[in-house]
């Protein structure tokens, strides 16, 4: 009963300490990059919800579709932040760039689900061999993610969160291309392979860049 005790206790103390140091550095940050990070977080929330809430239809290219949309509206979420509290124009080059490519992709996908939603290609074996793959894809993004922390520069904390982000959309769409027969969406899924692949070598060349 008093190990109990002294373990509660020293849980309790363990506890306080790491939410005195986490407002230490949250403290240490300036209005700006709180500001920044507090929509970061949003977003990621925003994006969590929908990815995990996009249905199982029983037709592996239908459930892309509905994972893949809000996991471009995260992106063109987390690009107009920079925008608004980045300094580094190669930076918001990139991020002006990622909202053009992911809204033109959104327009693509929302059209074509519209379209496979009337007629879906269920297959339930290929749909669990799909999802496989794809959930761990998710999951090591979101953990990458979630993970993410302020850095004291806001365009290097905006490359951290990116990568994870465009290397879980490299992941699920070269995915996809394994398990849907549709030609329309073996474009959009290469489409997506191809630049972010690009973009992602041109972050992390610029990850290099910024201290």
């Amino acid at each position: 009963m008093v190990n109990r005790s002294i373990r509660n206790i020293f849980t309790s103390l363990l506890t306080v300490a790491i939410c005195l140091f986490s407002m230490q550095v949250y403290a240490e940050l300036g209005e700006k990059e709180q500001a920044y990070y507090d929509n970061y977080q949003s977003i990621l929330q925003v994006m969590k919800k929908g990815m995990d809430s996009a249905p199982k239809t029983g037709d592996p290219s239908l459930d892309f579709l509905y994972e893949m949309i809000p996991h471009h509206e995260a992106a063109v979420s987390m690009a107009e932040n920079i925008l608004k509290y980045g300094s580094n124009e190669q930076v918001k080059k990139l991020a002006t760039a990622i909202v053009h490519d992911q809204l033109k992709g959104i327009a693509q996908m929302e059209a074509l689900l519209k379209k496979l939603k009337q007629n879906p290609q269920v297959d339930k074996a290929k749909e669990a061999a799909y999802l496989k793959v794809y959930n761990k894809a998710h999951n090591e993004m979101m953990k990458a993610m979630e993970e993410a922390k302020p850095t004291g520069n806001i365009d290097r904390d905006f490359l951290e969160e990116m990568i994870p982000h465009h290397e879980g959309a490299v992941k699920m769409a070269s995915n996809i291309l394994n398990y849907t027969n549709n030609e329309e969406l073996k474009a959009i899924a290469q489409n997506i392979v191809t630049s972010q692949q690009k973009q992602l070598e041109e972050m992390k060349q610029l990850l290099q860049t910024i201290r």
